[in-house]
């Protein structure tokens, strides 16, 4: 017989566990139902680690396959969410004195909620130091393959080359403009570790390998670009300028064999880089032309049948008022023809060429040689320059565009307009892209030369060309430019710089050229802003410059002197 009050007891002992069976059925149904999808992902995440592959990104090479930008392979210490708080003290301990970093800093990294941390994402690890980590077997600490950026040659053709930032993407030229190409496909594998943190080679399971980003080809050529850089810097030391630019190419072709900009920059390290010096002044850069730009006047004129070689224009003596203001020469002239104007860079010449051909043909030339639109190089940063539509012409502008004021150009626009005479009229784009290959170096795309348009015909190009070599002459305003051996073709320019609206007594000193002149092979940009030392005239600052640079590269590219084109005159 069970008495009354041992009966109460067992009820409430049976009802006590019956209320735990309850709440653990409860708590399961809960665990494996309720939180199911939760809890087996916070297992798999414990379990299984996700390490990224990063594909290699392409190399930048220069014309004859020299290696301008590659991508060195780098071991990167990676870390789980296996490690504690407590661990993660302890490791930092070791590793800090061989990532070379502090183990304050280290330690935040490792005790991250994050599942996956990369511990020396900047620094290079030698294979030493990878064998002694190893060696240390610690707890959730694992390696990954990595690629930095590097530049073999430094600040060569920085401003071309561009540079990429931390997170591997192009910021400027090349790095930036061709960033699809360069790129790679990232990839990733799934790793699992045991109870204990350490990985489960057999399970190991690649998802998606990486791929190899295109290398991408130049028509830079290394040698050339050396030669341009060594010359600007020299000129730079000698000359003092702010600022200057070289771009040598081909006017056939229209391809930039050398594109060189001071102030520079080297694109391993930019912290100390000023936005100044990273800027790419050959195609960013814009400022009047000054005599540079008679080629177009004087060009023109010729073309549309206005003028001949002959025709000869009053000079005023240095002194010509138009619209109630005087236009002045750097010497005083009388009359001179059409080739004396452009090889004795007569301003009044020029602005009476202009008055004679008319604001609405003027307009139409300089739209016709590109001026106030963007060339369209494969470069980025590049401007379209200033060239005012005709119904914003002052009186005074068809007498100030021809000897290059009120119009601002890039140091490339100019150059592709003194390209066009060069060879016979027609007009290129320029080219500094000239394939995209694979890794293996199959060609994915081949760039070809392309032509806008003939802005002029060969015959005046003929006639530009007879007036051009005189420049070099002893007639001419530089003939510190001449090279041995060749009959060069070229003009001069001296242009005022504005500052605050305002024309100042600081210049830009520039000379353009090409040669052979008969056969041109090579077309030289150089422009200097602001020379010191008294001495500021293109022909004197410019066209020495353009000299040297000129006899390396004919040396380089085995370009034969030939017979000048006056003494073939002499034969026939």
């Amino acid at each position: 017989m069970i008495l009354a009050p041992q009966k109460g007891r067992a009820l409430i002992v049976i009802g006590a566990l019956a209320s735990v069976f309850v709440a653990l059925g409860f708590r399961l149904f809960d665990l494996h139902v309720l939180q199911h999808k939760e809890l087996s992902a916070l297992a798999q995440a414990n379990r299984e680690q996700v390490v990224h592959q990063q594909g290699r990104r392409g190399a930048i090479l220069d014309a004859n396959g020299n290696l301008l930008a590659n991508s060195l392979s780098v071991r990167i210490v990676t870390a789980d969410a296996t490690i504690t708080a407590t661990q993660a003290a302890a490791i930092a301990e070791k590793l800090a004195p061989l990532l070379k970093t502090d183990v304050e800093s280290l330690s935040q990294k490792l005790s991250s909620p994050s599942h996956y941390v990369r511990l020396n994402p900047r620094a290079k690890l030698d294979e030493d130091t990878v064998q002694k980590i190893r060696a240390m077997k610690l707890k959730g600490i694992f390696f990954e393959d990595q690629f930095i950026r590097s530049y073999p040659n430094g600040p060569l053709a920085s401003h071309v080359i561009g540079f990429v930032n931390s997170e591997h993407k192009g910021v400027q030229g090349i790095e930036a403009s061709m960033d699809d190409y360069l790129e790679g496909q990232a990839g990733y594998e799934i790793i699992e570790h045991d109870r204990k943190g350490h990985e489960i080679r057999a399970l190991r399971n690649e998802e998606l390998g990486p791929r190899d980003g295109f290398n991408v080809v130049l028509t830079i050529d290394q040698v050339i670009q050396h030669v341009a850089e060594q010359e600007l810097e020299k000129a730079m030391v000698e000359f003092k300028p702010q600022a200057g630019v070289i771009i040598v190419s081909r006017p056939k072709t229209g391809e930039i064999l050398a594109m060189s900009s001071r102030p520079t920059f080297d694109p391993t390290d930019i912290s100390g880089a000023s936005v100044d010096a990273r800027r790419n002044r050959c195609i960013s850069d814009v400022a009047e032309p000054g005599s540079t730009f008679k080629i177009v006047v004087c060009s023109g004129a010729l073309n549309e049948g206005i003028v001949s070689l002959n025709d000869q224009f009053d000079c005023e003596n240095g002194a010509f008022m138009y619209a109630g203001r005087i236009l002045h020469d750097a010497h005083p002239y009388g009359v001179l023809n059409v080739e004396e104007i452009l090889f004795h860079s007569s301003n009044i010449g020029a602005a009476k060429v202009g008055l004679r051909m008319g604001p609405a043909r003027l307009a139409e030339y300089i739209h016709r040689y590109g001026f106030g639109h963007k060339t369209d190089i494969a470069l980025p940063g590049e401007v379209s320059g200033i060239a005012h539509p005709l119904a914003r012409w002052n009186s005074l502008s068809i007498t100030r565009i021809p000897m290059g004021h009120e119009i601002a150009v890039t140091p490339l626009q100019m150059l592709m307009a003194l390209n066009t005479i060069a060879n016979g009229g027609m007009r290129m784009k320029p080219m500094i892209v000239k394939s995209i290959v694979d890794p293996d170096g199959t060609p994915v795309l081949q760039y070809e030369p392309q032509q806008v348009g003939q802005i002029i015909s060969p015959r005046t190009c003929m006639l530009m060309t007879t007036a051009l070599r005189k420049v070099v002459g002893p007639d001419g305003t530089a003939p510190k430019a001449g090279v041995p051996g060749f009959d060069v073709a070229g003009k001069t320019g001296t242009a005022q710089k504005v500052e605050n609206g305002q024309y100042v007594r600081k210049y830009y000193s520039s000379f353009i050229g090409f040669f052979p002149a008969s056969d041109p092979q090579i077309s030289i940009l150089v422009s200097l802003d602001d020379p010191a030392g008294g001495a500021f005239y293109g022909g004197s600052v410019a066209g020495p410059v353009f000299r040297e640079v000129a006899e390396k590269v004919a040396e380089y590219l085995g370009i034969e002197p030939q017979t000048p084109l006056a003494e073939v005159a002499k034969l026939s």
